[in-house]
């Protein structure tokens, strides 16, 4: 297996979408020439439908952007999920397709490249069969959101905010060095200080966490109406963070909001390595040539 490098959303897109191929004869038998010809026209209607939205996204011209990999993932045929489509006979053709487009600049020689929150956030629309939720992904000094629907997996916004913030105010309250204060906030989160401690420390933690809530509202109205019920919430931060924030609820207009962790092992190595890959082999051989066509200098 070629070595994974995991990219942020401002230097590489992976989308996941649903594309639908009618058929032109829905009684006949789905051949191999029928199902590559089909292949061909999903990879096409979905990088066209994509690639000004991605280049905009990333900030570069569609002639700075490269579509570095394309995989199916999964099969329908008049929406039953299909291991092997050939032979079977219906009236659509349903591909869940992932392309990962990648800055130019960012571009790397034989690896495989993708962008990491989105792949984390397809491994929880997997697991919860593409129902309706959202994915926020927190690192340093930025947090990542993503909108799960049953068409796909799709990015929602960037914003300032990261464990940085944290060790940031925590710093400025005791007049500690920033180590000192990183070393203070790990403690915290991992529930090894005093009572007295702990109270203080948890007030610090939640008032700067307010700017991160009022980003993730943000966020989520952005991407859908509001006025239903919120869709489950998922969390999952580079860095430890206090047990009890998975507990409590954050007010958003007039509902709550809560944050359920993301499932342990939800990586892009487990993606990569998933068998899906090699049940759809042929076809994800087709889909590697076919992008070569498209952008042959990827």
């Amino acid at each position: 297996m070629r070595e994974i490098v995991d990219l942020d959303s401002g230097s590489a897109a992976t989308i996941f979408s649903f594309i639908k191929i009618p058929r032109d004869n829905p009684r006949e038998e789905l051949g191999m020439i029928e199902l590559e010809n089909s292949l061909s026209q999903a990879i096409w209607k979905m990088f066209d439908g994509i690639r000004v939205s991605v280049s905009e996204r990333l900030g570069v011209d569609e002639a700075d952007i490269l579509l570095t990999d394309a995989r199916v993932i999964g099969v329908k045929i008049d929406g039953n999920q299909i291991i092997n489509p050939s032979g079977f006979t219906g009236r659509e053709l349903e591909i869940l397709l992932a392309l990962t487009m990648v800055k130019r600049d960012k571009f790397i020689e034989g690896k495989e490249l993708f962008e990491g929150g989105s792949v984390r956030a397809y491994l929880i629309a997997k697991e919860t069969g593409f129902e309706d939720s959202i994915y926020v992904e927190v690192g340093d000094n930025s947090t990542t959101i993503f909108e799960v629907t049953p068409h796909g997996v799709s990015y929602v916004n960037n914003f300032d905010w990261g464990v940085a913030k944290l060790t940031d105010s925590i710093r400025e309250e005791f007049g500690v060095e920033q180590t000192t204060a990183q070393g203070m906030y790990e403690r915290h989160a991992g529930g090894e200080v005093s009572e007295h401690v702990r109270k203080k420390m948890d007030k610090i933690f939640y008032d700067t966490l307010a700017e991160f809530i009022n980003g993730v509202i943000i966020g989520i109205k952005s991407a859908r109406n509001t006025k239903n019920d919120l869709p489950p919430i998922y969390l999952h931060t580079f860095f430890p963070i206090p047990e009890g924030l998975h507990r409590k609820r954050f007010s958003f207009g007039n509902k709550r909001m809560r944050f359920l962790p993301s499932a342990a092992g939800s990586d892009i190595e487990v993606f990569a390595s998933d068998e899906v890959h090699n049940r759809y082999d042929e076809l994800n051989q087709l889909a590697r040539r076919r992008i070569k066509w498209l952008m042959p200098t990827a």
